[in-house]
């Protein structure tokens, strides 16, 4: 199945697409997917926004990186960044599983988030250029937070058919995983 049929089977069918996961390369396929999205963003929508001159939604925290320059240095950093964040994100759900005494496949996790990526991602990138186009981005700051409930929900899914785990469970460990995981990230992403 290439990653059309893969992407759509995800948007019709979610409780099916797990299965297929099941033939892809783990982490491999999962990183790939990962690494290529988070590349096109910072070629394109970050790109945008800088040569636009928009500013970040926040300033910047860092105090050796002025927000004028925040989304040039974003395009290189995002890419190694929402990598360690999506293997920070596996980790804790793979640690919570094991603290549960439940079964779990830290390789197995990080397909789950690789296919959360491939199928939500385009919802981020297109209404993105969009409201770029539009001189609307500030607007990003409702729909981002839209797709990320969205990826929550496949990963309980993914979760629940992957690795047998109760519903009550995936719902808490996915949670937990973004509370830890988007702080971190809301340190440095902009």
């Amino acid at each position: 199945m290439n990653l059309f049929q893969l992407w759509w089977l995800g948007l019709t069918h979610p409780e099916r697409v797990f299965g297929e996961l099941k033939s892809k390369p783990s982490p491999t396929w999962g990183f790939w997917v990962v690494l290529v999205y988070n590349l096109l963003i910072s070629s394109t929508t970050l790109l945008a926004l800088y040569l636009l001159r928009q500013p970040p939604f926040l300033e910047s925290w860092l105090t050796f990186l002025p927000t004028e320059k925040y989304h040039f240095a974003e395009m290189f950093f995002l890419p190694p960044l929402r990598v360690a964040v999506w293997l920070v994100g596996a980790a804790v759900i793979h640690l919570g599983l094991r603290v549960a005494k439940q079964a779990s496949n830290f390789d197995i996790l990080l397909n789950i988030g690789g296919l959360g990526y491939l199928i939500t991602m385009p919802f981020i990138l297109l209404p993105d250029w969009l409201l770029i186009a539009l001189n609307a981005y500030w607007l990003a700051e409702y729909t981002h937070p839209l797709v990320t409930i969205w990826g929550a929900v496949l990963s309980v899914i993914g979760l629940k058919k992957l690795l047998g785990v109760k519903t009550g469970l995936a719902i808490g460990l996915v949670m937990l995983s973004l509370a830890i995981s988007i702080p971190l990230l809301a340190i440095f992403a902009r």
